[in-house]
């Protein structure tokens, strides 16, 4: 029986096939900041301690690119966190996305969003703000998913033991091993085949049938 679900973002709750499709002319114009972007992120994944997440975020961006850390500050706040997050507007959720998450609610259990990106305007922007117990932001725990901070930040706001939550994620690197490493169950969402995880899914109508006797039982 689990006591809380929390969920990844992007790829998760929305298809990262239909954020490519509207971002295609974004990407064009801001390709090489992007690909040296990618760079960086999986580089910080891998670093143990990291100290300061934005400033070694920033520090190694400007040095791909070759221009100074407040330059790249900058880019990042202006074009990756607030540019590229307005594509969304455009994006619609998983079909039955919206349904599950509304059962959740209202069978008892908890709900947090865990990303590597900032998510509270995110929400908003999907029209899914007021559904949750817990927020969290990566990069504000410090360090990136698969690292353990985001996950134990999200039990430890939601109050729950991690063996009570549920994962739900599209990585399975980032999502699925990250949060079994923590302690959590979790669920995949992929059209590949079934690993790891305690269930595998494409559709969010699979999801809220193997939810249903896992969930509390609504009063």
């Amino acid at each position: 029986m689990y006591s809380a679900v929390a969920f990844d973002v992007d790829g998760t709750l929305y298809p990262n096939a239909a954020m490519y499709r509207r971002s295609f002319f974004f990407a064009l114009r801001h390709a090489r900041l992007l690909h040296n972007y990618r760079i960086v992120r999986k580089e910080l994944r891998r670093i143990r301690p990291i100290g300061d997440f934005y400033r070694v975020q920033a520090d190694r961006l400007a040095e791909a690119l070759g221009i100074g850390t407040p330059e790249a500050r900058e880019l990042i706040d202006r074009v990756i966190y607030r540019e590229w997050e307005a594509v969304l507007h455009k994006v619609k959720l998983y079909p039955g996305a919206r349904e599950v998450l509304t059962m959740i609610r209202e069978r008892g259990a908890k709900l947090a969003v865990v990303s590597d990106f900032p998510v509270r305007k995110k929400m908003a922007i999907l029209g899914l703000d007021g559904l949750w117990d817990c927020l969290i932001s990566a990069e504000e725990t410090g360090y990136l998913k698969p690292n353990p901070e985001p996950f134990a930040a999200a039990a430890e706001c939601l109050g729950v033991s991690p063996e009570k939550i549920l994962f739900v994620g599209n990585s399975y690197e980032y999502d699925v091993v990250g949060a079994q490493r923590a302690g959590m169950h979790t669920a995949h969402i992929t059209s590949g085949k079934p690993n790891t995880a305690d269930f595998t899914f494409s559709r969010f109508c699979e999801l809220a049938e193997w939810l249903d006797s896992r969930l509390p039982t609504s009063e």
